[in-house]
């Protein structure tokens, strides 16, 4: 509930002083001169039709003056700006955000100063707050304000929050420094005082359709590093080049200027929780090193045990190192420290709203405990509810563990929240429930004009696979019409093949391999079927850079990984190879097992035995020891000379088929140990 100035007594001495008080202010001593009352605001813009006015109409009752300065608006900005009465300050770019804002600054005449870029509002429940601060006498105590940031995440549209001081005394000696992230600075030299107060801003610039649209990443690249140029040593420039260099791919150089940064004696900083996260996950998500990254998210929570960031986090890193019990105790005590984010630079409000009882969910998932995963997840659903990524989770337990009616009730919820993709998700569902007339009913009839390329081949793929199960009929027409709403489909390429192939058809198959390479991709799933194609064409340049382009999209996609390490094999980059290989994830056994047959045959190749038996244990934990999996692991570390290593693979399973004993005694006798041989070939034989 917002909080209410009584305006009885407003302009009396002690009036003014409890609205110093409300926010934690000093009371101004007299060598501090007031200017008028009143508040103004402060803007740079440039092209900013699409939000000025939202901007302005949320701030238009609470401040006394506009000044905005603008630096080459070619649109509606200036003429929108001046309907609400702004003084308008025109200059030319000088790419150096601090310059800018004390451009409008200087314009300023009222006692208090609030800062707001064209894509930010006031929120309604700050509003009273601010105002009443129009006749609070300043000295140089500024205000933190927290900005709300809208995001796009997994589940929707979500929040990130993160505290700014943009609301301060209108004084010469308060400016801003830096050319990008600026930050104001006190001209004595001395430290800016500052308190925190409940006003709040709503921020819509960081949607992933507003960063392509505005570009604001590539534009501000080059500023973040001309200001670590100009200033290496500062702490706030090492964060922001760090930041901006693992967010461009540069994952070494930014973890290096994070590292240096943190190891920097002196106070610390309120932004460093978030090095030591990014740190963390680019170790763990980007590099595969998750010791690494466990070791690096320890440190930042001794430092700041009670930053619930850090705590999901490292949950988060534990749960992929199969650490279930230690991961679920972490997300526990996330749900502990929310009243501790309050006096956070930044805070993923999202993790507390929803991410919490959605990885809980996934712990119990995993420990086969689905109804508890279901109380998680209503849980996530109840402020998320009209999650599809949510809802699409709940169905899938309820499917696992035979709710049909249930899981079919749900499916078709998310056909009411997003019909798209809800239909995606309805087919599938049918489809596995092996009721191939109603799928395919729904790809025919109920497609709406506008669908989205990608779901209407989705769509089609999937009425292409009821076809071939349930040998309907001709499956083709489906394939094309999902090839003729994304020709770069991966999954219609790879089942069109299929079917080719099945037909003996190789005019066709030749068609549709080189008419498949001149196609866009789009999706994770198209790269890994385009870097496939390459390298079954020997292109293997190409198919890595194919691969790569996926990984962009999704670091954590198996056979995007391995066609990485096949293409780095091929090319005669057996390290870099390697590293592709141990970050190829469980997701997709087949090709799980396949890279882990591989990396160890890599490390032979290297002379680490130990690190290659290693690996065939992970490929036979994928493949529940089957047998034939067993006696082929043991021949690879036979011959790449690891005979000790293959008796102690065989040694650990010699009791689970007569097979793997007789194995385990051929080798054995031929080591020598004719004694031993004989004793298993004898247990084998009982």
């Amino acid at each position: 509930m917002p909080i209410q100035i009584a305006d009885t007594y407003r302009n009396s001495d002690f009036a003014q002083l409890q609205t110093g008080l409300l926010f934690n202010l000093p009371v101004p001593g007299p060598e501090f001169e007031q200017l008028p009352e009143g508040i103004s605001l402060c803007m740079i813009v440039k092209n900013e039709e699409r939000f000025l006015k939202e901007c302005l109409d949320s701030v238009k009752d609470v401040v006394d003056e506009i000044c905005i300065v603008d630096t080459g608006s070619t649109d509606r900005t200036v003429e929108i700006a001046q309907s609400y009465g702004a003084k308008i300050k025109f200059a030319e770019w000088r790419n150096d955000f601090g310059w800018a804002r004390n451009q409008a600054l200087d314009m300023a005449t009222k006692r208090w100063t609030l800062v707001l870029d064209a894509d930010e509002e006031l929120d309604k429940g700050s509003i009273q707050l601010v105002r009443s601060l129009r006749t609070t006498p300043a000295e140089l105590t500024s205000i933190y304000l927290s900005i709300v940031n809208f995001i796009d995440d997994s589940a929707g549209e979500g929040t990130m929050s993160h505290r700014l001081i943009r609301l301060f005394p209108t004084n010469p000696l308060l400016r801003f420094r830096g050319v990008i992230h600026e930050c104001l600075s006190n001209g004595n030299n001395a430290e800016i005082k500052a308190v925190l107060a409940p006003i709040t801003i709503l921020h819509k610039g960081y949607t992933g359709e507003m960063l392509t649209v505005r570009e604001k990443n590539a534009r501000n690249r080059p500023l973040i590093e001309r200001a670590y140029d100009e200033d290496s040593d500062d702490a706030f420039y090492m964060f922001n080049f760090g930041n901006s260099a693992i967010c461009s791919g540069d994952f070494e150089k930014g973890c290096e200027v994070l590292e240096k940064m943190l190891a920097v004696p002196g106070r610390t900083k309120l932004y460093f929780p978030l090095a030591y996260l990014l740190l963390t996950q680019t170790y763990c998500e980007t590099m595969g090193e998750d010791e690494r990254a466990l070791e690096k998210v320890d440190e930042g929570i001794r430092r700041f045990p009670n930053d619930a960031g850090l705590v999901f986090t490292k949950a988060q890193v534990l749960r992929k190192m199969d650490r279930w019990d230690d991961a679920q105790e972490l997300l526990e005590q996330v749900l502990t420290l929310r009243e501790h984010m309050a006096y956070s630079v930044m805070t993923d409000e999202e993790i507390f709203e929803w991410k919490v009882y959605y990885q809980l969910a996934g712990v119990h998932q995993h420990k086969k405990e689905f109804d508890k995963a279901i109380q998680y997840v209503d849980m996530a659903l109840a402020n998320k509810p009209n999650s599809v990524a949510l809802q699409s989770t709940k169905a899938g337990y309820l499917e696992h563990l035979g709710r049909y009616y249930d899981a079919e009730l749900a499916y078709r919820r998310i056909v009411e929240t997003d019909p798209a993709r809800g239909r995606a998700e309805l087919v599938n569902y049918l489809l596995r429930r092996k009721r191939y007339a109603q799928a395919i009913a729904i790809v025919e009839n109920e497609i709406e004009p506008g669908t989205n390329g990608e779901v209407v081949a989705q769509l089609n793929v999937a009425a292409a696979r009821a076809m071939i199960e349930a040998n309907y009929g001709d499956p083709l027409p489906f394939l094309e019409a999902a090839l003729r709403s994304a020709p770069g489909n991966g999954s219609a390429l790879s089942l069109m093949e299929t079917v080719l192939t099945e037909r003996g058809d190789k005019a066709g198959l030749a068609r549709l391999h080189a008419d498949e390479l001149l196609t866009p991709c789009s999706r994770p799933g198209d790269f890994a079927r385009r870097s496939h194609r390459l390298l079954a064409d020997n292109r293997n340049e190409e198919a890595r850079f194919a691969a790569e382009q996926g990984l962009q999209l999704d670091p954590h996609n198996p056979e995007l990984r391995f066609n990485a390490a096949m293409a780095s094999f091929r090319l005669g980059d057996e390290s870099r190879s390697l590293h592709e290989l141990s970050r190829v994830e469980g997701t997709s056994p087949e090709v799980f097992a396949t890279a882990m047959q591989m990396r160890a045959a890599l490390l032979l190749r290297q002379g680490e035995p130990d690190d290659a038996l290693a690996s065939l244990e992970q490929r036979l934990a994928t493949l529940d020891d089957n047998v034939d999996a067993v006696l082929a692991s043991a021949r690879t570390l036979v011959g790449g000379g690891a005979r000790s290593e293959a008796r102690t693979l065989l040694e650990s399973r010699v009791e689970k088929d007569p097979l793997i004993a007789l194995e385990l005694a051929s080798l054995l006798l031929q080591d020598g140990d004719i004694a031993g041989a004989g004793r298993v070939a004898a247990a084998a034989l009982k």
